[in-house]
Protein backbone atom coordinates (compact mmCIF):
# COMPACT_ATOMS: atom_id res chain seq x y z
CA UNK A 1 0.00 0.00 0.00
CA UNK A 2 2.87 2.51 0.92
CA UNK A 3 6.40 2.07 0.52
CA UNK A 4 9.01 4.98 1.95
CA UNK A 5 12.76 4.03 0.65
CA UNK A 6 15.92 5.54 2.39
CA UNK A 7 13.95 8.82 3.25
CA UNK A 8 16.24 11.87 4.49
CA UNK A 9 14.62 15.27 5.24
CA UNK A 10 16.62 18.62 6.89
CA UNK A 11 15.01 21.79 7.97
CA UNK A 12 18.62 24.38 7.30
CA UNK A 13 21.51 22.29 9.46
CA UNK A 14 19.16 20.01 11.18
CA UNK A 15 18.30 16.51 9.79
CA UNK A 16 15.53 15.52 10.60
CA UNK A 17 14.93 12.00 9.01
CA UNK A 18 17.90 10.44 8.19
CA UNK A 19 17.45 7.24 6.00
CA UNK A 20 14.19 5.90 7.01
CA UNK A 21 12.66 2.35 5.13
CA UNK A 22 9.34 1.58 5.89
CA UNK A 23 6.80 -0.79 3.80
CA UNK A 24 2.94 -0.77 4.92
CA UNK A 25 0.77 -3.67 4.04
CA UNK A 26 -3.08 -3.61 3.03
CA UNK A 27 -5.10 -3.36 6.28
CA UNK A 28 -2.10 -2.60 8.79
CA UNK A 29 -2.32 -0.51 11.63
CA UNK A 30 1.14 0.77 12.49
CA UNK A 31 2.11 2.93 15.58
CA UNK A 32 4.91 5.24 15.63
CA UNK A 33 6.54 6.04 18.90
CA UNK A 34 9.16 7.76 20.18
CA UNK A 35 9.99 11.10 22.26
CA UNK A 36 9.25 14.70 20.77
CA UNK A 37 11.92 15.68 17.84
CA UNK A 38 12.40 12.21 17.21
CA UNK A 39 11.02 12.98 13.37
CA UNK A 40 7.90 10.94 13.94
CA UNK A 41 5.46 13.84 12.27
CA UNK A 42 7.97 15.07 10.32
CA UNK A 43 7.99 11.08 8.11
CA UNK A 44 4.43 11.47 8.45
CA UNK A 45 3.83 15.17 6.89
CA UNK A 46 6.30 13.49 3.91
CA UNK A 47 4.33 10.44 3.34
CA UNK A 48 1.31 12.71 1.84
CA UNK A 49 3.42 15.68 0.21
CA UNK A 50 2.85 18.07 2.98
CA UNK A 51 6.59 18.25 3.56
CA UNK A 52 9.25 17.95 0.81
CA UNK A 53 11.81 15.20 1.10
CA UNK A 54 15.40 15.66 -0.31
CA UNK A 55 16.10 12.43 -0.81
CA UNK A 56 14.01 9.02 -0.97
CA UNK A 57 11.26 7.49 -2.81
CA UNK A 58 7.70 6.83 -2.23
CA UNK A 59 5.10 5.26 -3.75
CA UNK A 60 1.30 5.07 -2.59
CA UNK A 61 -0.16 1.72 -4.64
CA UNK A 62 3.20 0.87 -6.14
CA UNK A 63 3.43 4.66 -7.70
CA UNK A 64 5.80 6.81 -6.74
CA UNK A 65 5.16 10.42 -6.55
CA UNK A 66 9.05 11.26 -5.54
CA UNK A 67 11.87 9.04 -6.98
CA UNK A 68 15.16 9.61 -5.72
CA UNK A 69 14.27 13.13 -4.34
CA UNK A 70 12.87 13.32 -7.85
CA UNK A 71 9.19 14.60 -7.66
CA UNK A 72 6.41 14.08 -10.57
CA UNK A 73 4.37 16.81 -11.91
CA UNK A 74 2.40 18.77 -8.81
CA UNK A 75 -0.99 17.97 -10.30
CA UNK A 76 0.30 14.25 -10.38
CA UNK A 77 1.47 13.96 -7.06
CA UNK A 78 -1.90 15.73 -5.89
CA UNK A 79 -3.78 12.84 -7.56
CA UNK A 80 -1.64 10.00 -6.08
CA UNK A 81 -1.45 11.55 -2.31
CA UNK A 82 -5.52 11.84 -2.72
CA UNK A 83 -5.02 8.08 -1.81
CA UNK A 84 -4.06 9.14 2.24
CA UNK A 85 -6.18 10.89 4.10
CA UNK A 86 -4.84 12.79 7.29
CA UNK A 87 -5.89 13.92 10.72
CA UNK A 88 -3.87 16.61 12.58
CA UNK A 89 -3.29 17.16 16.49
CA UNK A 90 -5.16 20.42 16.21
CA UNK A 91 -7.84 19.15 14.25
CA UNK A 92 -7.86 22.24 11.46
CA UNK A 93 -11.30 22.37 10.71
CA UNK A 94 -13.16 25.46 8.96
CA UNK A 95 -14.19 27.65 12.18
CA UNK A 96 -16.86 29.10 9.73
CA UNK A 97 -18.51 26.14 8.92
CA UNK A 98 -20.34 23.83 10.53
CA UNK A 99 -19.80 20.12 11.48
CA UNK A 100 -21.91 19.42 8.10
CA UNK A 101 -20.10 21.50 5.68
CA UNK A 102 -17.07 20.93 7.49
CA UNK A 103 -17.04 17.27 5.48
CA UNK A 104 -19.28 18.15 2.65
CA UNK A 105 -17.29 20.74 1.49
CA UNK A 106 -13.92 19.34 0.43
CA UNK A 107 -15.79 16.15 -1.38
CA UNK A 108 -17.62 19.28 -3.61
CA UNK A 109 -14.86 21.43 -4.17
CA UNK A 110 -11.43 19.01 -3.91
CA UNK A 111 -13.04 15.71 -5.61
CA UNK A 112 -15.75 17.31 -7.65
CA UNK A 113 -18.75 15.07 -5.87
CA UNK A 114 -22.27 16.08 -6.29
CA UNK A 115 -23.29 18.20 -3.01
CA UNK A 116 -26.20 15.58 -2.60
CA UNK A 117 -24.03 12.57 -2.65
CA UNK A 118 -21.26 14.48 -0.56
CA UNK A 119 -24.38 15.48 1.89
CA UNK A 120 -25.02 11.88 2.07
CA UNK A 121 -21.98 10.82 2.77
CA UNK A 122 -20.96 13.20 5.50
CA UNK A 123 -24.53 12.34 7.49
CA UNK A 124 -23.66 8.58 7.61
CA UNK A 125 -20.09 9.58 8.17
CA UNK A 126 -21.43 11.70 11.27
CA UNK A 127 -23.82 8.79 12.28
CA UNK A 128 -20.10 6.83 12.57
CA UNK A 129 -18.57 8.89 14.66
CA UNK A 130 -21.29 9.18 16.70
CA UNK A 131 -21.79 13.04 16.34
CA UNK A 132 -25.18 12.70 14.44
CA UNK A 133 -26.65 15.36 16.87
CA UNK A 134 -24.23 17.87 15.61
CA UNK A 135 -24.35 18.73 12.39
CA UNK A 136 -25.20 22.00 12.51
CA UNK A 137 -22.67 22.91 15.36
CA UNK A 138 -19.84 25.25 14.55
CA UNK A 139 -16.33 24.28 15.89
CA UNK A 140 -16.07 26.74 18.75
CA UNK A 141 -19.74 24.83 19.76
CA UNK A 142 -17.38 21.54 20.28
CA UNK A 143 -15.69 19.82 22.32
CA UNK A 144 -12.07 19.08 21.34
CA UNK A 145 -12.96 15.04 20.96
CA UNK A 146 -15.78 16.31 19.27
CA UNK A 147 -13.90 18.36 16.61
CA UNK A 148 -11.19 15.39 16.56
CA UNK A 149 -13.73 13.15 15.58
CA UNK A 150 -15.43 15.94 12.83
CA UNK A 151 -12.13 15.71 11.19
CA UNK A 152 -11.78 12.26 11.16
CA UNK A 153 -15.02 11.96 9.27
CA UNK A 154 -14.15 15.04 7.33
CA UNK A 155 -10.68 12.74 6.16
CA UNK A 156 -13.00 9.31 5.76
CA UNK A 157 -15.15 10.99 3.31
CA UNK A 158 -12.91 11.69 0.98
CA UNK A 159 -12.43 8.05 0.18
CA UNK A 160 -9.14 7.57 1.26
CA UNK A 161 -6.82 4.08 1.32
CA UNK A 162 -4.67 4.83 4.23
CA UNK A 163 -5.31 7.16 6.91
CA UNK A 164 -2.55 9.06 8.82
CA UNK A 165 -2.93 10.12 12.19
CA UNK A 166 -0.58 12.29 13.76
CA UNK A 167 -1.02 12.35 17.55
CA UNK A 168 -4.78 12.75 16.68
CA UNK A 169 -5.18 12.93 20.96
CA UNK A 170 -2.05 15.14 22.20
CA UNK A 171 -4.52 18.37 22.78
CA UNK A 172 -6.88 16.45 24.16
CA UNK A 173 -7.99 16.15 27.87
CA UNK A 174 -7.60 12.12 29.17
CA UNK A 175 -11.33 12.21 29.54
CA UNK A 176 -12.03 12.94 25.46
CA UNK A 177 -9.10 10.69 24.42
CA UNK A 178 -11.05 7.44 24.46
CA UNK A 179 -13.73 8.76 22.17
CA UNK A 180 -11.71 9.07 19.42
CA UNK A 181 -9.26 6.34 20.22
CA UNK A 182 -12.47 4.37 19.74
CA UNK A 183 -13.57 5.61 16.47
CA UNK A 184 -10.14 5.13 15.40
CA UNK A 185 -10.21 1.61 16.88
CA UNK A 186 -13.51 0.55 14.70
CA UNK A 187 -11.63 2.09 11.76
CA UNK A 188 -8.84 -0.82 12.71
CA UNK A 189 -11.80 -2.95 13.17
CA UNK A 190 -13.11 -2.23 9.80
CA UNK A 191 -9.31 -3.05 8.32
CA UNK A 192 -8.40 0.28 7.03
CA UNK A 193 -4.85 0.69 6.59
CA UNK A 194 -3.56 3.51 9.10
CA UNK A 195 -0.41 4.79 10.24
CA UNK A 196 -0.55 6.58 14.25
CA UNK A 197 1.69 8.92 15.66
CA UNK A 198 0.63 8.43 19.49
CA UNK A 199 1.95 8.81 23.17
CA UNK A 200 -0.97 6.47 24.14
CA UNK A 201 0.72 3.25 24.92
CA UNK A 202 -2.06 1.01 25.31
CA UNK A 203 -3.83 2.08 22.41
CA UNK A 204 -0.97 0.79 20.50
CA UNK A 205 -0.78 -1.90 22.57
CA UNK A 206 -4.04 -3.08 21.27
CA UNK A 207 -4.96 -2.25 17.51
CA UNK A 208 -1.04 -2.32 16.15
CA UNK A 209 -0.09 -4.83 13.89
CA UNK A 210 3.74 -3.45 14.20
CA UNK A 211 4.70 -0.93 16.57
CA UNK A 212 7.60 1.46 15.36
CA UNK A 213 10.28 3.57 17.55
CA UNK A 214 12.04 6.35 16.29
CA UNK A 215 14.78 7.96 18.11
CA UNK A 216 17.01 11.00 16.23
CA UNK A 217 15.46 10.48 12.47
CA UNK A 218 15.84 6.72 12.44
CA UNK A 219 13.47 3.82 12.89
CA UNK A 220 15.55 2.55 15.73
CA UNK A 221 13.63 -0.55 16.36
CA UNK A 222 10.42 -1.94 14.94
CA UNK A 223 7.79 -4.96 15.90
CA UNK A 224 4.87 -6.25 16.97
CA UNK A 225 3.24 -4.83 20.19
CA UNK A 226 4.38 -7.71 21.70
CA UNK A 227 7.96 -7.84 21.24
CA UNK A 228 8.45 -3.72 21.54
CA UNK A 229 6.32 -3.70 24.65
CA UNK A 230 7.51 -6.93 26.48
CA UNK A 231 11.09 -7.48 24.49
CA UNK A 232 12.26 -4.40 23.14
CA UNK A 233 16.46 -4.58 21.89
CA UNK A 234 17.66 -1.97 22.26
CA UNK A 235 18.17 0.39 25.69
CA UNK A 236 16.51 3.26 24.59
CA UNK A 237 13.70 1.73 23.44
CA UNK A 238 13.25 -0.21 27.14
CA UNK A 239 13.85 3.74 28.20
CA UNK A 240 11.12 5.42 26.79
CA UNK A 241 8.52 2.90 27.31
CA UNK A 242 9.47 2.64 31.00
CA UNK A 243 9.31 6.32 31.12
CA UNK A 244 6.59 7.04 29.30
CA UNK A 245 3.70 3.96 30.69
Amino acid sequence: MLKAENIYKKFGKLEVLKGINLEVKEGEVISIIGSSGSGKSTFLRCLNHLEKIDNGTIAIEGEAFVDNGVYLHEKRVKEICKRTGMVFQSFNLFPHLSALKNITQPQTTVAKIKYEDALQTARNLLIQVGLSDKEDAYPSQLSGGQKQRVAIARALAMKPDIMLFDEPTSALDPELTGEVLKVIKDLASQKMTMLVVTHEMNFAKEVSDRVLFMDEGVILEEGTPGEIFGNAKYERTKSFINMIE
